[in-house]
């Protein structure tokens, strides 16, 4: 009893920057700002600290727990993860930007710079493949409601290879 009681109360992920919960309907407050992403709504809005999180369905809270950091140089001649094409900004505020996309079958996205750390929440089950500019490939399998930190300073290009996938990406500044 006890062990489900602490695995019920313990984060999704938790790192300096961020602190990752699924939802409860009798969730607190946080003690930092939070976004809230819904997932059934494919939703995100902002929670100052201390307000109520009200959940509405299937959701996780990202706690910002870290200080905003900046984004890194681009130096690579290659444009940023966020904007692309298909992309839908949701919201954006002096501490994350938050967008909404969905992959298409054997379609990949242009080569790309994350110049900044990504919050990802799948909101369908699918396979991802990771394509680095030499050619490496890593299969990211991924599942409804799989929330996952991506840190910065990463170039790749992505595929979906297998399933559906969709997500809302909170892009920490």
């Amino acid at each position: 009893m006890l062990l489900s009681l602490l695995l019920a109360v313990a984060p999704i992920l938790s790192n300096a920057r961020v602190v990752v919960w699924e939802a409860t309907p009798d969730m607190k407050p946080c003690d930092h700002d939070a976004v809230v992403v819904e997932m059934d709504a494919a939703s995100a809005r902002f929670v100052p600290k201390g307000a109520a999180l009200a959940p509405r369905g299937r959701a996780v809270v990202i706690e910002l727990v870290g200080a905003p950091v900046g984004a890194l140089p681009n130096t690579t001649g290659l444009p940023e993860a966020f904007d692309r094409p298909g992309i839908e900004k949701l919201l954006e505020n002096d501490q994350v930007t938050v967008w909404r996309y969905e992959w298409q079958p054997h379609k990949r996205t242009p080569m790309h710079f994350h110049s900044k750390d990504v919050v990802v929440t799948f909101l369908a089950d699918g396979v991802l493949a990771s394509i680095t500019p030499d050619g490496k490939t890593v299969m990211n399998p991924h599942r409804y409601g799989y929330t996952k930190f991506s840190p910065r300073a990463r170039v790749h290009q992505e595929e979906l290879v297998e399933g559906k996938a969709r997500a809302v990406m909170v892009e920490l500044k």
